[in-house]
């Protein structure tokens, strides 16, 4: 949820997806939840209990024998769209008191991704859907030789899905440990009150804060909103501290170097990772350029997004990491730096690719890039081209084209060599699916020199 500051209007966007579609934590898509069907015969969303109905004592002593429940447990929730959804306890806390009634429980919503986990109050469970906490051994052996239970290789393998392919078994178990819960539940950044949707490692002192308050020029945080207002009187920052080697109207490009900027660069990562699940937390921050995307006005360059490059990479990565900050979401903004990073490929005269592992939505976001624009090349030239001159056009990997004409059914394999098939009403039939493009790139007005010839 985002908050305007300054106004009582909350702006119901989920910028995960909709209240109404939550994203599934194994693609990204949207699954409808319940339009209107009855939720007891259509297997989704379960009824609250009605409060006509007498309870019986034998039924409430056995509810409270559960109490508190144990981590691991599995229970229907009543979520924020008022329905009942399946959860699994990660964590619990006592908020006052010593019975066993005193306690909020921290769920993970097993249809959706992580990012909607959270805090829950005790009358949000339905009780009576309780599942006794299982952990029954299975014999069998991660990559790490550590016996799982069947419940942590089926959560490994949904991991994977995620975006942790490098991780074995047991790093895998170590990073779910280290960050289930998120320690911050929101931060203020210029106009928005924004909801968090990850952990992320900020220094110890700032543990016990659940809002962080960000300065949207300089990028430091602070506890308190007091805090925050002295520094804005000092900060003379109007844009993010670096080059602007781009601007098109209200849009400007800024290139921080993370070598010239440390403080920003850490800070960015910092709060990069409330949004992004498997990001890395980069401490050495001199080895990055940082491409940060602004919406400009009277009152300064107002950070949208960015996206994250090696100064020098072998495995001709062009982006390391790319976010576009929920209160911008769903406006194109994802499409324009994926494009934006490989404009500056082309001025370098390299191919790229993404650094892997992507995230959910990142990887929904490139696969729709890559989709339209080999489609549009290939309607001009009416299939007559090769996967190599795609590449030079383009500056896509020659891999990263061919799986994705693939994907798209486009390739057939003649003769010992891959044949792309472009039937026009195919083509049109995909270029709809992949829906509208981004915000186009103006090169133009791109004025930029390859960080090799800076240097």
């Amino acid at each position: 949820l985002i908050k305007k500051t300054g106004s009582t209007k909350y702006q119901t966007k989920l910028f995960m997806g909709s209240l109404d579609t939550p994203i599934s934590a194994e693609n990204g898509s949207a699954h409808a939840s319940g339009h209107g069907k009855s939720p007891l015969t259509d297997g989704g969303a379960r009824a609250a209990p009605a409060d006509s109905v007498p309870e019986f004592e034998p039924s409430k002593r056995r509810r409270s024998s559960m109490l508190p429940l144990e981590v691991g447990t599995r229970v229907m929730c009543r979520w924020r769209d008022g329905k009942y959804h399946p959860v699994k306890v990660i964590e619990r806390r006592r908020v006052h008191g010593c019975g066993p009634n005193d306690y909020e429980y921290y769920v993970h919503y097993t249809e959706f991704n992580r990012r909607l986990d959270e805090w829950v109050k005790l009358d949000q469970l339905d009780l009576d859907s309780v599942e006794a906490v299982v952990d029954e051994k299975v014999e069998e052996k991660g990559a790490s030789g550590l016996k799982m239970t069947r419940h942590q290789k089926r959560k490994i393998d949904e991991t994977h899905v995620e975006g942790h392919e490098e991780l074995d078994a047991a790093s895998l178990r170590e990073h779910e440990e280290f960050t289930k819960v998120k320690n911050i539940a929101t931060i203020e950044l210029g106009r928005y009150e924004i909801e968090t949707w990850y952990f992320s490692p900020f220094p110890s002192e700032y543990n016990d804060c659940l809002k962080l308050f960000f300065c949207e020029f300089c990028l430091n945080f602070m506890k308190r909103k007091e805090q925050l207002q002295r520094h804005m009187k000092k900060c003379d920052l109007k844009h993010p501290p670096g080059d602007e080697i781009y601007r098109s109207g209200t849009l400007s490009m800024f290139e921080v170097d993370g070598k010239k900027n440390k403080v920003y660069g850490q800070n960015l990562c910092y709060l990069a990772k409330l949004f992004l699940d498997h990001k890395t937390l980069y401490y050495d921050v001199d080895l990055f350029l940082f491409y940060v995307l602004c919406e400009c006005d009277e009152r300064g360059c107002h950070m949208v997004g960015y996206f994250s490059k090696e100064k020098h990479s072998e495995e001709s990565y062009n982006l390391a990491c790319i976010l576009t900050l929920p209160p911008y979401q769903r406006k194109g903004y994802g499409k324009f730096l994926i494009a934006f990073s490989y404009e500056l490929s082309k001025k370098e005269g390299k191919v790229g690719t993404p650094e892997r592992p992507l995230s959910d939505l990142g990887l929904l976001s490139y696969r729709g890039y890559w989709t339209r624009v080999l489609l549009d090349i290939l309607k001009k030239h009416k299939g007559n081209i090769s996967i190599k001159e795609l590449s030079d056009m383009t500056a896509i990997k020659a891999e990263d084209i061919l799986t994705t004409l693939q994907s798209l059914e486009l390739i057939q394999y003649r003769k010992g060599q891959h044949v792309i098939c472009a039937d026009p009403k195919v083509l049109d039939r995909h270029l709809k699916a992949a829906g509208r493009g981004g915000l186009d790139v103006d090169v133009c007005k791109l004025i930029w020199t390859p960080y090799k010839e800076q240097s």
